[in-house]
């Protein structure tokens, strides 16, 4: 009882707060969800979707402006409740993280990138965030990271019986949607995109990353998990996963290197779009007729999309458990 009197009390206050102004000219930022004892403010909410906010002013037609911000601010709020929410946890837990830790991960995300640390300032105050910002925002992803490891990966366990069911239904059905499905990663320079692309210095550079990982891939490393920490194109977040493919789908230079590889096979490295690329087919599919990469072959990217798809579930529930058990309050 004490506990809902001292939400009910501070909600109050908070509100108060919202409508009258403090000495002088200046309202009280306002509060705009309260989480069990911490609060998020408008400014908070405003600065972590600022660039989402500006694109729809921009994008969005000047009749649908507002509702479409109104929708986006709902939609990263909600992100920034499950954001404190996790925190919340990570202090119950007592996990913490150190200078050092966030040092390492500075590091190790400059040496993918392929850039200095001077490169890295200049772009932070380019996007006019302060260093201290971004490594604050560093600590708040490790931390839960650490948590996510604690509560939701140690609970996934892949099994070989279910790799062996995904790829009985996704390499050897006898019909189905024709096409080339691939797997893609690729290695850019700076002279064509931004450092937050990750981008190299040189054509030169993206030439001897792209050598080397297709080299560890050969060596029986997953392509999947190499395309994610190295790749500098969208399809990295996916494993380099681009789907499925149809020939008259497939630019030109792609389509000359897909057609001449088989299911399981590893591409040459080629030039394409301003970005050394290689790719590995999975399978490809001709009308009733389906060509199958050997199983070992594909095994590892098998397991990388369970393990995404069992992790993505499970911290859909754990995320939902932890709102249900907090006392959220929404004044947008």
């Amino acid at each position: 009882m004490l506990k809902l009197l001292h939400r009910v009390l501070a909600v109050f206050l908070l509100s108060f707060l919202m409508v009258f102004p403090a000495s002088g000219d200046h309202l009280v930022d306002r509060v705009v969800a309260v989480v069990n004892n911490d609060v998020i403010t408008l400014s908070e909410l405003e600065k972590a979707g600022r660039e989402f906010f500006e694109r729809i002013k921009v994008q969005a037609p000047a009749a649908e402006v507002d509702k479409a911000l109104e929708n986006a601010r709902e939609e990263v709020l909600s992100s920034l409740v499950d954001k404190l929410i996790v925190e919340q946890q990570a202090e119950k837990l007592s996990i913490t993280v150190t200078e050092q830790e966030i040092d390492t991960a500075l590091d190790q995300i400059l040496a993918r990138n392929n850039a200095t640390i001077e490169d890295f300032k200049k772009e932070l105050a380019a996007m006019k965030i302060s260093e201290q910002e971004y490594r604050e925002n560093l600590r708040d992803q490790i931390v839960q990271s650490k948590l996510i490891s604690y509560e939701v990966r140690s609970r996934i366990v892949i099994i070989e019986e279910n790799i062996r069911a995904y790829y009985e239904k996704e390499y050897t059905q006898e019909k189905g949607e024709n096409g080339y499905r691939i797997l893609q990663m690729g290695f850019t320079w700076r002279n064509t995109v931004t450092l937050e692309e990750a981008g190299f210095d040189t054509k030169e550079e993206a030439r001897e990353k792209a050598e080397e990982i297709r080299a560890r891939v050969l060596d029986g490393e997953s392509f999947a998990e190499l395309a994610k920490a190295y790749s500098n194109l969208p399809s990295a977040a996916d494993g380099g996963d681009i789907g499925l493919f149809k020939k008259d789908e497939m630019a030109a230079d792609m389509k000359d290197v897909i057609l001449a590889m088989q299911p399981g096979a590893i591409s040459p490295i080629v030039e394409i779009d301003n970005a050394f690329q290689l790719f590995k087919l999975l399978s490809v599919r001709e009308g009733d007729v389906v060509v199958k990469a050997p199983y070992e072959a594909v095994r590892e990217e098998i397991r990388d999309v369970l393990y995404r798809q069992k992790m993505e579930e499970h911290y859909k529930t754990w995320i939902k458990s932890l709102r249900e058990e907090a006392y959220i309050k929404i004044l947008l």
